[in-house]
């Protein structure tokens, strides 16, 4: 939410900066750019970012995609101790209060939202109530014009279905060429389509309503449609005279409705109105060069704000089409490399502070890193931070388990990433923004407090069960390749044990555990299983599973 509103924000100041370029040319094109920066705040920050291609980092086309944890006597996970498997332990779970903090911000924005919008239903019932005792009036005109018995001031209103509201006594208090040129400021509003645009910025304001900027740019639309619409009437002929001296009147003897989808003839700053109407100034139409150069800030400010705001793609996706298990030989090497004795060295603990920030390893474990003074640690999602020493200027290891870290850097020199080294396999990790790895410990928090399974894994299991049971082995089409790879090296164990379970009876979810991981407990005829499944990949294939049969 925040780099949305803070990219918002910047294509709003970019919009004002650009109207004040405009200032001598028509009101059309001033409230064009304020209207496209209000349509910016409707416009999630995902669906920019899915735009911009991203590359994958420098040197990560060499590095193994390996599971978060495989079929196994046991869960394998980073940093998981050999006698405690991760995710398992009643140590780490991560207390969570009943109603979280982000659960009371959406409460408290969905309640605001409610009373913006039930404060335009109330008016436009009002209206619709004035609506209904008014009657046509035989004007020539594109579309209806009625006249209603209250004494508010003319407005178009609708969006479907428009119409031109006119209070009774109007051709009593003004002349015939003041009524025309009011008439003609209600025509400008329905060619303008200004009630659907009024509409579209409503919405903002009652998404947005925590936001000040929001309603301010709503003041600035107003005035600068109300100003296009009086530039439209003097173009169509009418005296600079006769036209300040109608919608002066409509002022003095009718109220402003205020309706949620109408546009009335006296709104926005009356002096600064007739100032403009007077002087004739701000009519001057937009030459190319002028539209080009705005045409290029606004594209400019567009990009720069998906280019700093976006998040990385997640670097364990990028890498999924190329995944692939290590063979028995460089597995063990691998191996034997990660649990041999290390030693540290002298580290100056300012060069640590390039390597502080966040890693996603899965869609939702992301590694932490940081420094407390002269020491180092890296913190699982889910999972106590373990210290960490250093081995080399890019390399750390931890004394907890046999595994290490080392820190990966882009073409630039910048630190892309991290490789996690254990149990014989490396696991990526890309670096992201704060932001993302808050937002999705913030989702997890959620699921953990609410107690909901992650999308799609009841359905994974099921398949998986189903086809032992048929075909006695899983069902390597919707598993990641690497653990696919990891399956076939199980299947005569993981076939016996299913063979043994009997038929399959039911499944019930458990919990959600701290590393973002489901606990089911699976019922058979013959014994029980419990199933512990990571989240599925963006493309909906099983990363990880763990089956552990219960006596």
């Amino acid at each position: 939410m925040l780099d949305h509103l803070w990219q918002s924000t910047l294509i709003l100041c970019v919009a004002g900066g650009l109207t004040l370029a405009l200032r001598r040319n028509g009101a059309c094109a001033r409230y064009g750019l304020w209207f496209a920066a209000s349509m910016k705040f409707l416009v999630p920050l995902a669906a920019l970012t899915a735009l911009v291609p991203r590359p994958a980092a420098s040197g990560a086309s060499s590095l193994l995609r390996l599971p978060l944890s495989a079929m196994a006597a046991r869960l394998s996970a980073p940093f998981a101790t050999e006698s405690q498997p991760a995710g398992s332990a009643s140590t780490h779970v991560i207390a969570a209060s009943p109603l979280h903090s982000s659960t009371l911000l959406l409460v408290i924005w969905a309640l605001g939202c409610a009373a913006v919008l039930l404060s335009w239903l109330l008016r436009w019932r009002q209206m619709r109530r004035v609506l209904s005792a008014a009657r046509p009036l035989p004007l020539a005109a594109p579309i209806p014009i009625i006249e209603c018995q209250a004494a508010l001031e003319p407005s178009l209103v609708g969006i479907r279905r428009p119409v031109v509201m006119l209070p009774r006594g109007l051709a009593e208090r003004l002349s015939e060429a003041e009524t025309r040129a009011v008439l003609g400021h209600e025509l400008a509003h329905y060619r303008r389509r200004d009630t659907l645009t009024a509409a579209l910025h409503k919405l903002v304001q009652t998404l947005f309503w925590f936001y000040p900027p929001v309603w301010w740019l709503g003041a600035r639309l107003v005035a600068e449609r109300e100003q296009a619409c009086d530039e439209a009437v003097l173009a169509a002929g009418t005296g600079a005279e006769v036209y300040p001296e109608g919608i002066l009147k409509v002022c003095r003897f009718f109220a402003q409705p205020g309706g949620a989808c109408a546009s009335g003839a006296s709104g926005a700053d009356l002096k600064r109105r007739v100032e403009a109407i007077m002087s004739g100034r701000g009519t001057f139409p937009v030459g190319r060069t002028k539209k080009t150069a705005v045409s290029m800030a606004l594209a400019g400010a567009l990009s720069a704000s998906i280019l700093f705001a976006a998040p990385a793609v997640p670097f364990a996706h990028a890498q999924a089409s190329n995944a692939m298990s290590p063979t028995p030989a460089e597995h063990a090497r691998l191996l034997a490399e990660q649990t041999r004795p290390q030693k540290e060295v002298p580290f100056n603990p300012a060069d640590f502070d390039k390597y502080v920030g966040y890693y996603q390893l899965e869609t939702a474990v992301f590694f932490h890193v940081f420094r407390r003074g002269d020491r180092y640690f890296a913190q699982l999602t889910g999972q106590p931070a373990v210290e960490q020493y250093p081995e080399s200027p890019t390399e750390f290891f931890a004394t907890v388990v046999p595994a290490q870290i080392s820190f990966v850097s882009n073409s630039a020199g910048k630190i892309s990433g991290l490789v996690l080294h254990q149990n014989g396999n490396l696991m990526p990790a890309q670096r992201v923004a704060k932001s993302v790895a808050l937002a999705a410990e913030a989702a997890l928090q959620m699921r953990i407090a609410q107690n909901i399974a992650s999308p799609g894994s009841a359905a994974a299991i099921r398949s998986q069960i189903e086809s032992y049971e048929r075909t006695g082995h899983a069902r390597y089409s919707r598993m990641s390749s690497a653990l696919a790879a990891a399956a076939r090296q199980q299947t005569a164990q993981s076939a016996a044990l299913f063979k043994q379970l009997g038929a399959f009876e039911s499944l019930r979810f458990f919990k959600v555990m701290p590393n973002g991981a489901d606990d089911y407990l699976a019922t058979f005829a013959h014994g029980r299983l419990e199933i512990i499944i990571v989240p599925l990949s963006s493309d909906g294939k099983v990363t990880g599973i763990f089956y552990h049969p219960i006596p």
